[in-house]
């Protein structure tokens, strides 16, 4: 499972980035957050977690109203987050444990790559 560039249209501009450099996107108010690879960049935008989530690739799980995690970066989880290959941690909401559980395996046996 490859992502490539994919651009995010969204309602105040359209920002080409490659899906496969996002670890996760964090909601701050009326603004998201985009944590990105290498040097740790994040980029602020104006955007709904619904926009996004409708834009993203199957490598993208929506863990907690607050959190969108690219699962090619887990590292390990428990019951109420997830650790990143970075060494964030982003939550898991306790009514979607179960259904992350499955879909992160999912995810894995059809050949996602992670270094867990």
């Amino acid at each position: 499972m490859t992502v490539g560039k994919t651009g995010l249209f969204l309602k105040t501009k359209k920002l080409m980035l490659d899906q496969a450099e996002i670890l996760y996107i964090e909601s701050r108010a009326k603004k998201v957050e985009i944590h990105t690879l290498g040097t740790q960049e994040r980029i602020e935008i104006y955007a709904t977690m619904e926009e996004l989530m409708g834009q993203l690739g199957e490598n993208f799980y929506r863990s907690h109203r607050a959190y969108i995690v690219n699962m090619a970066y887990i590292t390990e989880y428990d019951k109420d987050s997830v650790t990143l290959t970075n060494g964030d941690k982003v939550y898991v909401a306790k009514k979607k444990y179960s259904e992350f559980v499955k879909v992160y395996k999912h995810y894995l046996i059809d050949g996602g790559v992670s270094s867990v």
